[in-house]
Order: C-alpha cells, then sequence, then structure tokens
C-alpha cells in the first residue's frame, strides 16, 4: 500500500482515538455513554480495515470483508440509541430489542455469505484479494443493509438538526447546526463518489462516520466547557477538565497540583517541593514530552506517556506570575502507534522484519561509514514441500528456519535478519570487518535442524561485505546474489552429472 495511504490511515485511527482522550466526559453525563460504545466499535472498524492492508491470508481477507458489514450496522444502530439519549428522548424497549434481533440476523448472514451470496457475489477461495473483493457484485442484503443504515442515519440527522435549530433561533449559535449539516452531507457525498465514480482504497464510510461522531464531540465540549467558564470558578475547571495539572510561581515553588496527579506519583504533600524536584519523581514513570515528534525509542510499558503544555500565568499589573502545566495521558496513543509500526514493519508468519522495514533500514546503511556483511539465503524444495506434505509443511519450515537466524542474531552482535517474502531472506551485520561466513552458516544449519522431519532445511545462500565506502547496497546485494546464483547453478549440475 502507498505511503499517504497509509498516512491517511494513520489519521483515521488518530482521529477515531480523540474521544477517548477526554473519555471522562461519557461518564460524567448518563446521556453520552453510548456515544463511548460508538467510537469504541468505530476503533475495531479501523482496525480491521489495517489488518486488511498487512494480513494476505485470503480466509482473514473474505471474512474481515464481510465482517465489516455488522460492524458498520452496529455502530447505525448504536448511534441512532445514543442520539436519542442525548436529545433526552425516551425509546422503547421493543425497538431496541428489534434493533438486537436485526442485528444478530446481519451478522449471521454477513458470516455465511460463502453459502448464498446474499451480501456480495463472490466464494471463499485461495486466490481472493481485496481487489477481487471490493470488484465483486452485490448482493440483495447489501441493499437491505446499506438502504435500512441510511434511513437511519437521515432520521438521526434530522432529529439533531430540528433540535440544534431550535437552539439556534434562542441563542443565535450557528455552529452546531453547521457541523451536523456539514458532516452528514460530506458523508453523503462521500459515499456516492465512492460507489459511482471513483473507489477509494480506505472505506469512506468509516472516513463520514468518524467526522460525524468527531462533530458530534465537539458540540459537547464545545457546550461543557463554555457552560463551566461561564461559572467564573477556575477550580472547577480544572477539576473537571484537566486531568492532571501543576502551578509553579514565579520562583519555582509549586502551588498547586491535581489530586490525580499526587495520586498517580504519590507526591504527598506537593507544595513542600520545586517544580525541580516533582519533575525528577515524574520522570522514573513517565515519558514526559511536549512535542510527540521528539518521543524517541520504542514503547515502553512500564512508564506512561504525557503530553506537557506550559502556559504563561499573567495577572493584573504583574509582567509574569506564574507557570500552569498541563499533563495528557497519551499512553493508549503510544501503545496504538507502537502495535501499527510493529505491523508495518514485521512479517506476520515468522515476526522477522519486512519489505517495508528492509526500505528504511537500506538508508541508514547508505548513511552508515561503517562497513557490513550480508547474507542472502534461498530455502531449497520449498515448493515440493508444499506439494507433497501441504502448505503447513512448508510454512513450518519457513517459521524454522526464521527462527535459526534469530538465534544467530543473538550470537552476532548487530545482526538483522529479514524476511524479503515467500523463501527469501537477508541476514546483515553492521560495523563487520572479517565475518566467519562459514562459521554462521554451520550454526545455522545445526539450529534449523527439523526434528518432527528428520531432515534439515536446505538452503542456498550468497555472501559479501561492503569493505569500500563508495560502495552503495544495491552492488552489496548484487554480489550476495551473483554467489546465491552460482550455488545454485553448481548443485543443480552436480544434480544433472
Amino acid at each position: 500500500m502507498k505511503d499517504y495511504i497509509w498516512l491517511i490511515y494513520v489519521l483515521i485511527v488518530i482521529f477515531t482515538f480523540l474521544p477517548f482522550l477526554r473519555i471522562d466526559l461519557y461518564f460524567r453525563y448518563k446521556k453520552y455513554h453510548k456515544f463511548l460504545y460508538v467510537n469504541t466499535i468505530l476503533l475495531i472498524w479501523a482496525f480491521l480495515i489495517g489488518l486488511r492492508f498487512v494480513i494476505n491470508d485470503p480466509r482473514f481477507i473474505y471474512y474481515a470483508s464481510l465482517s465489516v458489514y455488522p460492524v458498520v450496522f452496529a455502530v447505525v444502530l448504536l448511534l441512532f440509541v445514543s442520539v436519542h439519549d442525548y436529545l433526552e428522548i425516551k425509546l422503547s424497549k421493543i425497538i431496541k430489542r428489534i434493533f438486537i434481533v436485526l442485528f444478530v440476523i446481519n451478522f449471521i448472514t454477513a458470516i455465511t455469505n460463502n453459502y448464498h451470496h446474499l451480501f456480495i457475489e463472490l466464494s471463499f477461495s485461495n486466490e481472493v484479494t481485496t481487489i477481487a473483493f471490493n470488484q465483486s457484485s452485490i448482493g440483495l442484503a447489501f441493499y437491505i443493509h446499506t438502504i435500512f443504515s441510511y434511513i437511519l442515519l437521515g432520521y438521526m440527522a434530522a432529529m439533531l438538526l430540528n433540535h440544534f435549530f431550535k437552539e439556534f433561533k434562542k441563542n443565535k449559535d450557528f455552529i452546531p447546526v453547521f457541523i451536523v449539516a456539514v458532516s452528514f452531507i460530506f458523508g453523503i457525498m462521500v459515499n456516492i463518489v465512492h460507489l459511482f465514480v471513483f473507489e477509494f482504497t480506505i472505506d469512506p464510510t468509516l472516513i463520514a462516520f468518524v467526522m460525524f461522531t468527531n462533530a458530534i464531540y465537539i458540540i459537547f465540549i464545545i457546550r461543557d466547557l463554555n457552560l463551566i467558564f461561564q461559572l467564573h470558578n477556575n477550580q472547577f475547571i480544572l477539576d473537571h477538565y484537566r486531568e492532571m495539572y501543576l502551578i509553579v510561581d514565579i520562583n519555582g515553588r509549586v502551588v498547586n497540583a491535581s489530586d490525580e496527579l499526587k495520586s498517580k506519583f504519590n507526591l504527598g504533600d506537593s507544595t513542600k517541593k520545586s517544580y525541580q524536584e516533582i519533575k525528577e519523581v515524574m520522570d522514573l514513570k513517565a515519558v514526559i514530552y511536549n512535542d510527540p515528534e521528539t518521543v524517541e525509542g520504542s514503547f515502553d510499558s512500564s512508564k506512561i506517556y504525557l503530553h506537557m503544555k506550559e502556559e504563561n500565568i499573567n495577572l493584573p499589573l504583574f509582567k509574569y506570575s506564574g507557570r500552569l502545566f498541563l499533563f495528557y495521558d497519551e499512553t493508549i496513543h503510544h501503545k496504538l502507534m507502537d502495535e501499527l509500526n510493529y505491523v508495518l514493519y514485521h512479517d506476520i508468519m515468522t515476526d522477522l522484519y519486512n519489505r517495508n522495514y528492509f526500505e528504511d533500514f537500506k538508508q541508514d546503511l547508505e548513511r552508515s561509514k561503517n562497513n557490513y556483511a550480508t547474507i542472502i539465503f534461498d530455502l531449497d524444495n520449498l515448493k515440493s514441500t508444499n506439494d507433497h506434505f501441504g502448505h503447513k509443511a512448508g510454512d513450518e519450515l519457513i517459521i524454522n528456519f526464521a527462527q535459526g537466524l534469530k538465534e544467530i542474531a543473538k550470537h552476532e552482535k548487530k545482526a538483522t535478519p529479514i524476511r524479503l517474502g515467500g523463501d527469501e531472506f537477508l541476514l546483515f551485520i553492521e560495523d563487520a570487518q572479517d565475518v566467519d561466513f562459514i562459521k554462521i552458516i554451520d550454526l545455522l544449519k545445526e539450529i534449523t535442524y527439523h526434528d518432527d522431519t528428520k531432515m534439515k532445511i536446505g538452503f542456498s545462500y550468497g555472501t559479501a561485505i561492503r569493505k569500500d565506502l563508495n560502495q552503495d547496497i544495491s552492488q552489496v546485494l548484487k554480489i550476495a546474489d551473483e554467489a546465491l546464483y552460482e550455488m545454485k547453478r553448481s548443485r543443480k549440475e552436480k544434480k544433472i552429472s
């Protein structure tokens, strides 16, 4: 998938996740509760789309694609109930039970599509791809699902527009009306374009839902914050709308701190400490940053990630009176991004680095002023193993060989094993002067002995060392590839003779 598609996808995930940053709002008021469930399902939907991009297994692609239909249906039904709760319109239990029954029917119809083709006229096979799925003809259930969903969405939009228009006539606040109208019209337009003009790589329905739920969320924030600001009670605002805060005077002494901050970091009486002392305590348990792009290294599950914002506190007649530090807990966000990056740069089957990682890794090697060695591997007779013993046996050989490369990486300093795809592997050893390739190959053969079949994993290989800093990586790989080809050619000649 192209880089800009990944960028769009990551942005969608981030916007889907945004409402969770103020999750306390959902629990503070009963009429917001179910919007949390809507955002949770949207997050699941976003993950399903992302996994379809990186997992090439036909069964997963087929059933993950079908599962989107009940997921969308669940979002529509929950959003319908949520809007009624928000507008404080009681929804009868009969309607809620009908919704549950309809969802169950939708779910069963989707997962059994292989037998009746009511959603999409495509049967499961090992040749199923995302492109094939998207280009297949649609069935009767799809039309029923789509029409019913749009009827509910249109009804919801009309209810919200009517509600906010009445408020507009009272207080002349046109923002909620504008936001709801634009998000709904945008959703209809992109779906029409997707269905009849241009097929988007990422389902625009998800984008429309994310935009709509964020629009509703923004309205919540605007209304609640405006209400509290009108109370002119700054302490009330701090206690209820800032997860963690710290107020410091002009001399660096702590004036006040939120209860959550004191509890999370066991600060005790924070007013007896300086800002620097408290910061040192927090640094032991947290990664604190002003700019998310400055966060380095992989995700550390033992720490929480706090986005810190600093504001000067200016009072009348004083040029500068103190500072307000606001800390937003973005641990889940960083964990999510770390998981996405892991999926992007790792091979699902073997857990080795994949071709995406290799493309970035090449640039690092090119910039390096040190020598490095590489070995290209190609497994022998993988096709015949698949033909005679099944693909599961072939997969086991690949996994077993990958485990061998991992063991090699433990013995060799700065060794990086990569699966390029299929039965082709690379092993890079950085800062290499003289590498004992024979020792590495012998150790690899010893490690990859397959106990179940009592046979060794056969493989061919080619080696190369970058000794001249003017050599680029393509030249080094070409040398190794030619050595690999020569080994395979000589083996073939020996068999013929």
